[in-house]
Formats: structure tokens, C-alpha cells, sequence
């Protein structure tokens, strides 16, 4: 690994300070399980690493306006056990349980996951399906950017240099809503994704679907939203038949590439398979409790 030098600020302020002077030649570290790796390939050389403080509004997870607002050190473990996700948004921990190990869901943190804007990011796609959004802090003041908008292409977003990623805002989800993930890897821990597809519904007292969110992962440029398979559900009570139609809809979204992990072709068999499968899922879930 090359030489580096690395700073610990304590406040919020001192780390856009750093950030603001220093620009491209740092980067931020939070739980590092990425950074690390990235550094010893040499994908990443950065003069300074700028450690992210275990302070406000940087860790936490609270409830506030009908949102979960998630710091951005929050780690992958908490996020699985936190009472308020399991309850508000348990889409959301279940995601955070498929990344890596136990031991690496105790370092790794949604930020960096966010940050990283991996295809195959494990978090991202329940993320995209709960609408959520990043709120970035630069020294000239912070921005909040859907995260529908944040991903640009593999591992590129739209945060600029000098900006801080310091929480994540999950909006709460409506009544009758439930949703469902599944992750598709060649082992069952410690491996990346070949598919990842989450799935959110809200379902109205008459059966008809009002609201659809399918978000996938591993099969484009970056993690998608499926929004014409979205849009045919609307409207309608689930049944085999639409299901499948959305689960083609969700399959032409779909750019995904061949590599070690799977074909392309397989990958697109994949996501019309566990859309269906999981669509129903999440619609028998929301029957289940009426």
C-alpha cells in the first residue's frame, strides 16, 4: 500500500474543513471494509484519509417528520438490529444482514456502502425501493440528493470532493405496505451479489396495489428502480398473471453485464424470477395482516 498521512477530526466542522482544503488528493474513511481493499489494489491513492468522527450526525439512528434519519457511521449490524429499522423498516435491515459477515457488519457502514456505489451493493437497492436520500455537508453549506439521482455509474456518484455524506433520511412507509429482499450469491455469506431485487408494496383495503417500488442490483451500471414494472401494477390487486408481466417489465430494465458470477442471460432470468417470487411474497404479507 502506498504512504499516506491520516487525520481523526472530532466535529463535523473539521472534517469539511479538511475536505474543503484538501479536495480530491483525500478520502473519507468510515467503517473502511472497501477502503482497505481499494488502497492495497491501488484503485484508490489518496494523500490524507480522513477518518469520519463517532459523532452527531454522523452515528445514530432517530426518529424525526416521519423519517428514520440513519448517521452515515451507522454499521451494517446496527441497522439489523436496531428496533426502530426492524420496526419502521425492516426491508431495510434485512439488506443490512446480507452484507459479509458478522465481523464485517460490525465495521462496515451504510455511508460507505452508499459511498462506493457498487452495482452489487447489498444495501442499495432496499434503499432505492424506500425512497431514501442522503443529506451531504460541504463547507459551503448541505444539499439533500435522492438517492434515485446519487449514482452515476460504477463506483461514481454525485458527491463532490470536498462533501461529507453524514446521514441517510428514510421516509416512514405508508399503511398496508410490506416489503421483501433477496440476495442471489454463489455462497450464502461473504460474497457478492449475481442478483440483488428488493421489492416494496402498499396495498389498499380493497386488494389493489397503490404504490410499487422494485429496485435491483447487480445488473446495470449502477443499482436500478424498475419504473414501468412499477407503473403496470398500479392500480390492480396482485395476482400470477401481473406478477409475471411486471417481472418481465423489471427483466427488460435490466443492463447486466457477464462475469465470474453469472452471464448476463442468467442474471436476467434471475431478476424476472425472484421479482415474481418476491412480489408475491410482499402482497401475501400485506393480505396476511388486514
Amino acid at each position: 500500500m502506498h504512504a499516506f498521512d491520516y487525520v481523526a477530526p472530532q466535529r463535523l466542522e473539521e472534517v469539511v474543513d479538511i475536505l474543503h482544503e484538501y479536495g480530491e488528493k483525500a478520502k473519507v474513511l468510515a467503517g473502511g471494509t472497501d477502503m482497505v481493499l481499494f488502497m492495497e489494489r491501488g484503485r484508490w491513492r489518496p494523500q490524507l484519509v480522513v477518518e469520519v468522527p463517532r459523532v452527531e450526525p454522523f452515528v445514530g439512528i432517530r426518529l424525526q417528520d416521519h423519517h428514520l434519519h440513519i448517521g452515515s457511521r451507522t454499521t451494517m449490524r446496527e441497522l439489523e438490529t436496531s428496533p426502530l429499522v426492524t420496526k419502521h423498516v425492516p426491508l431495510l435491515a434485512q439488506a443490512a444482514g446480507e452484507v459479509g459477515s458478522v465481523q464485517i457488519r460490525h465495521l462496515a457502514t451504510i455511508g460507505g456502502n452508499i459511498g462506493t456505489a457498487s452495482p452489487a451493493g447489498d444495501t442499495l437497492p432496499a434503499l432505492l425501493a424506500l425512497d431514501a436520500s442522503v443529506r451531504l455537508q460541504s463547507k459551503g453549506g448541505e444539499r439533500l440528493v435522492p438517492l434515485t439521482e446519487f449514482f452515476v455509474g460504477p463506483g461514481q456518484t454525485v458527491l463532490q470532493p470536498d462533501e461529507v455524506i453524514t446521514e441517510v433520511l428514510v421516509p416512514l412507509p405508508p399503511s398496508r405496505t410490506k416489503g421483501a429482499f433477496y440476495k442471489l450469491a454463489v455462497r450464502r455469506y461473504m460474497d457478492i451479489a449475481i442478483v440483488d431485487v428488493a421489492v416494496l408494496l402498499t396495498v389498499n383495503s380493497d386488494g389493489a396495489i397503490i404504490d410499487a417500488r422494485i429496485a435491483l442490483g447487480a445488473v446495470a451500471p449502477t443499482p436500478i428502480r424498475a419504473y414501468e414494472a412499477e407503473e403496470r401494477l398500479k392500480g390492480y390487486p396482485l395476482d400470477e398473471l401481473l406478477a409475471k408481466e411486471a417481472a418481465e417489465l423489471a427483466r427488460e430494465a435490466t443492463r447486466p453485464i457477464t462475469d465470474q458470477r453469472g452471464s448476463a442471460e442468467y442474471r436476467r432470468l434471475m431478476v424476472e424470477r425472484l421479482t415474481r417470487r418476491l412480489l408475491l411474497q410482499a402482497y401475501q404479507a400485506v393480505l396476511s395482516e388486514s
